[in-house]
């Protein structure tokens, strides 16, 4: 039995569920696990929140007139924040600080890890601080790649910009900055921290793997695991496929195309590249053919260029709750990704968990998850017309290829992307 420290800024939703799904995984091997995170939102007890209490000093009152006669003559100055190309998601601001106390969070972990694995852990540590939990506890330390943030001077996605590769020298994520080389430093402050640390890395898709290949931080790594989204299939399963669509009263004799995402307006997302491709199928397929089709659009904001979609269209509530999203999953005919930056996202996995096939963009969890001809169709990034034809060829399949399909989809993620699959590298790692 190890004693695992997991680090991420929550534990729900996205990047942060990822984590807790580690955390779950690890768990159910028998290993000792702590997740720390900076905003607890589970109830589980092995999930424990960091603080760092440090006593407020006491000063005399001939003191305190002082310090504020010296805050008034001399004002601190109001550090100007840097203009940011939102798209990049530019985050980790500072790689040099340090933001955690190593003795405070051992005493709340309890004990001292020999492995800690980390997520997303924005707005609560850095490598720096990473550094200083090894240097603390001599812990073997693995980045899962959520997104490319732990191979990058700051960005967590690249939009094609190779800096991550060479050593971010011109960050095209930085507008202003009064501090012209801050992707550079924070590049150069990670890379030293990893070398010094011997972090390693976990891919979170096909696409971060090659580029946690391609990086330079991390290129001369041995081997680089891909753990494919974590999908836990005695939740996310096509056991109710056959009446699925009874449960959300859809008919039988229509084809429904399931898509969505958190935020719709998000170019990250790319639903402008959907609604090219239904208007490309509304010119191409007969009327009869189209009044069979009915567009499923999860979200908790619907753009509104959405409404030029001649499709009947259901818009259903963000849905939080696995039993009843694998439901709708299961009573989608195909589920369409058209990401265009993104390193997952995880409903591809989850979709083709629950036996619906997928469209989409090869990018992301798409590139080697989805086969075409096998379980889906992958489309060339912002290909609208290839998406289209992913769509209308999916919609073409007789029954009994439907089925194959689908078989193919569970088999994908039961092989690559499952608990059990996840549990196989872990043991490597644990055990190596």
């Amino acid at each position: 039995m190890k004693k695992i420290l997991i680090l991420s800024t929550g534990d729900i939703n996205g990047a942060y569920e990822a984590m807790y799904k580690t955390a779950l995984i690890l768990k159910n091997m028998g290993h000792e696990v702590v997740m720390c995170v900076k905003h607890k939102t589970k109830n589980d007890d092995f999930i424990k929140v960091y603080r760092h209490f440090t006593p407020y000093p006491k000063f005399s009152l001939t003191q305190r007139i002082i310090n504020k006669i010296k805050s008034r003559l001399f004002p601190q100055p109001i550090k100007k924040e840097p203009k940011i190309e939102e798209k990049y998601c530019f985050l980790s601001k500072d790689e040099l600080s340090e933001n955690i106390n190593v003795e405070s969070m051992l005493k709340i972990v309890g004990f001292i890890p020999e492995y800690i694995f980390t997520g997303m852990t924005i707005d609560f540590l850095n490598s720096t601080d990473l550094l200083n939990l090894y240097n603390g506890t001599h812990a073997k330390i693995y980045n899962i790649t959520v997104d490319m943030n732990h191979f990058t001077g700051g960005c967590h996605y690249s939009w094609g910009c190779e800096g991550y590769i060479h050593g971010c020298d011109i960050c095209p994520a930085i507008l202003d900055d009064p501090i012209k080389d801050r992707a550079k430093n924070n590049f150069n402050k990670k890379y030293e921290n990893a070398q010094k640390a011997n972090f390693q890395i976990i891919a979170g898709s096909g696409l971060t793997l090659e580029q946690a290949k391609k990086s330079k931080i991390y290129k001369n790594q041995h081997t680089i695991y891909n753990v494919n989204s974590l999908i836990d299939t005695k939740l996310l399963n096509s056991k109710n496929k056959s009446i699925a669509k009874d449960i959300f009263s859809l008919s039988y004799d229509h084809f429904y195309i399931l898509t969505g995402a958190q935020k719709m307006d998000d170019p990250r997302k790319g639903f402008s590249y959907l609604i090219e491709a239904l208007q490309l199928l509304d010119k191409e397929l007969p009327a009869e053919i189209k009044e069979k089709i009915i567009v499923l659009v999860v979200s908790n904001s619907v753009n509104e260029e959405f409404e030029k979609v001649t499709f009947k269209k259901q818009m259903i509530e963000y849905i939080k709750d696995y039993r009843l999203l694998s439901l709708l999953y299961q009573a989608a005919d195909v589920f369409v990704n058209t990401s265009v930056e993104d390193s997952g996202p995880m409903m591809v996995s989850e979709a083709l968990a629950c036996g619906t096939p997928v469209v989409g963009f090869d990018t992301g969890i798409i590139t080697n998850m989805v086969i075409n001809d096998y379980n889906g169709y992958k489309a060339s990034v912002k290909n609208s017309q290839e998406l289209a034809e992913g769509i209308k060829k999916v919609f073409q399949l007789n029954k009994d290829s439907y089925k194959i399909f689908s078989k193919n989809a569970v088999k994908q993620v039961e092989e690559f992307s499952s608990y059990s699959y996840a549990e196989k590298i872990f043991k490597n790692i644990l055990e190596s």
